[in-house]
């Protein structure tokens, strides 16, 4: 798949602009668009951009601007659905009010998460979005409060990038943290979520110079079976393909 991505970037932008001409989007058309938002954003434009700028700094750059215009969009609809039935949600979620969600808010919560999340990553540190951490956890916390097991370790998965991020914490903690949500993810995925591996190898081995626990991450990404049937099959498809690049591109990234 991810050998044609200018075909799957055009067949998603088709999709993408085909819902956005409707301006009557039922509330689960919206929640499609939101999450097509998002897995484009992340699975497309952001591993992109990641591969592109390390060769060609400007280009890079350039496609993280799409990436981020993407999330700020999926940020906006999400915004829009969740505000149907909570009124200045924006401004809620800036400030320390606590709110209530229920259960059937769980999914556009997550989405939602992930468009703050995306905007912040691929706006390279951009003071403007560093803001939006606590919206962050404060949407995480909420998913976890409604169900932790949501998404076979999805959410734990998310709490693991999240921390990687957290000012608060010394890199110890950080990386007690980090074990800590990559183990609960695994086993809630029961292993069987490639992305977990590259995200640990990218957050704890990659910044601690350890190249050697950094291969071996990788090569457990590559070593998990992609099914059709399961439910980590677009993901497990894309963790590969970057394990791979990783893997090939490993002397990039440590000092030896």
């Amino acid at each position: 798949m991810l050998n044609q991505e200018s075909l799957i970037e055009m067949f998603v932008d088709i999709k993408i602009s085909n819902l956005q001409k409707n301006e009557s989007l039922s509330v689960e058309e919206k929640k499609d668009l939101l999450k097509l938002y998002i897995q484009y954003g992340f699975g497309i434009l952001m591993e992109s951009s990641d591969r592109v700028i390390i060769k060609n700094y400007s280009k890079g750059i350039e496609n993280y601007k799409k990436a981020y215009d993407n999330f700020v969009a999926a940020r906006i609809l999400g915004l829009d659905i969740l505000s149907i039935k909570y009124d200045n949600l924006e401004e809620l979620l800036m400030s320390d009010n606590k709110l209530n969600f229920v259960d059937e808010d769980l999914e556009s919560l997550y989405w939602l998460m992930a468009a703050y999340s995306g905007a912040l990553s691929s706006s390279r540190a951009n003071p403007f979005e560093l803001i939006n951490l606590p919206v962050i956890e404060k949407l995480l916390t909420a998913c976890f409060k409604i169900d932790p097991k949501w998404g076979s370790g999805a959410l734990y998965s998310a709490m693991m990038s999240y921390c990687s991020v957290r000012q608060d914490l010394s890199e110890v903690s950080k990386k007690d943290s980090i074990s800590y949500y990559f183990k609960k993810a695994l086993e809630l995925s029961e292993s069987e979520d490639a992305s977990l591996y590259v995200s640990y190898a990218e957050l704890v081995h990659k910044p601690a110079q350890e190249k050697s626990l950094f291969g071996q991450k990788l090569n457990s990404a590559l070593e998990v079976k992609v099914s059709k049937n399961s439910t980590f099959y677009l993901s497990n498809l894309i963790a590969q393909s970057r394990a791979k690049w990783l893997i090939a591109d490993i002397d990039e990234y440590f000092i030896d």
